[in-house]
């Protein structure tokens, strides 16, 4: 398999990925678990800020409890992909027209 194949599939999977949070997230808002995401227009990014910086804080905290087994990675690449997911939500919103 050539390199640029393998870069694509990881990329699709890194894209499912935070689409899969995003789902997550959206399946908290319906059973009342978080009252909001950042996709919504309607919440003041000063707000949303507060949500991004715990996700890259918790990206902070994998990184220095060490990254030694493939355990430790996975989970970094969790946290990384929840970050992404609020980010991702968070520029939705600013591309609504409304």
């Amino acid at each position: 398999m050539s390199t640029a194949v393998r870069d694509l599939r990881a990329e699709m999977a890194v894209r499912d990925s935070i689409r899969g949070e995003r789902r997550r997230q959206a399946d908290l808002i319906d059973a009342g678990t978080i009252p909001w995401d950042c996709a919504s227009p309607d919440v003041p990014d000063v707000e949303k800020l507060p949500v991004l910086l715990e996700e890259v804080g918790e990206v902070a905290r994998a990184l220095l409890t060490g990254i030694t087994t493939p355990a430790d990675r996975a989970h970094l690449r969790d946290e990384l992909i929840q970050a992404a997911a609020v980010a991702a939500a968070w520029a939705q919103a600013l591309s609504d027209p409304s």
